[in-house]
This record gives structure tokens, sequence and C-alpha cells, in this order.
């Protein structure tokens, strides 16, 4: 079976969301089952973090039906939020942090004193935080929790 193309979601900006947020609970449930594994790197915990909180960001802006490109820059999409006037909680401005994960570190490595400071738990934790107000501000629920 063929699956659709996420573009002809655009017509429908509820499903796009849903799906946003289903897609990014697939992340969040990979990011607890590696998280104390000590054989998966730093890099790769916090590339998933980076692509579970674009997805939450991005429900965000389809279930309001704001139109986005197509962009890992958690920065772009939390500036494009507040344009369109929706108020960003101040506790996860810190995923601002996680935009290098989507390339520059999937590449490469992380410098030496980003390694001592990573936290996983603290990452998990503020994917939880931004869930919650993903879901609030959408009036819904992933699928596949």
């Amino acid at each position: 079976m063929k699956r659709p193309r996420l573009e002809r979601y655009f017509m429908r900006p509820r499903r796009v969301a849903g799906m946003l947020l289903s897609k990014a609970s697939d992340d969040e449930a990979l990011l607890r089952l590696i998280l104390p594994s000590k054989k998966v790197k730093d890099e790769l915990f916090g590339f998933h973090v980076q692509q579970a909180a674009e997805k939450l960001l991005k429900a965000v802006l389809a279930g309001k039906g704001i139109k986005y490109r197509f962009t890992h820059d958690l920065v772009e999409l939390m500036d494009l939020l507040r344009g369109n006037g929706i108020v960003v909680p101040p506790e996860i401005e810190e995923v601002r942090a996680f935009t290098p994960f989507a390339v520059e570190y999937r590449y490469d490595y992380l410098p030496a004193e980003g390694e001592a400071s990573f936290d996983r738990k603290a990452a998990l934790a503020l994917l939880k935080t931004m869930r919650k107000w993903a879901e609030n501000m959408i009036g819904e629920k992933a699928r596949n929790k």
C-alpha cells in the first residue's frame, strides 16, 4: 500500500498535527529504550531528541494551520510560532540547543566540553514538557503512545 506524501496532508492540518505527534512519540519511545545504554553515543541520543522536538513544534504549527518550510532549525520553528502569536513557554526554550544535533553532530562528534554536560534524563524531561504543551495547543494526543 502506497502511503500518501506529507504534502497532501496540508489540506487537513489536524491530521498532520496528529501524525507528527505520533511520530514524535516514536522518537521518545526509542529514547526511553536507549537512555541507559553506554553503547549509544550522545550524538545519536541528541539527534532523536532534536527530531522529537522538531516534530512537536511542527505539530503545533500544523495544528494551527501555519505553513512552515522543511527545516531542522528549532530556533526558526519557535520564532515562526511566536511570529504567529503563539506563546512558547520559557521552560522549553532550552530545546534550541538541540538544533546542531540534526546535522552538525550527526556527522561529527560533540565537543569534549559538551559530552560532560549532556544530560539524557533532562533532555527526556524537556521533551515531556514540550509534548504536554503541544498536546494542549492542538487539543489532541498521539495515537501511538
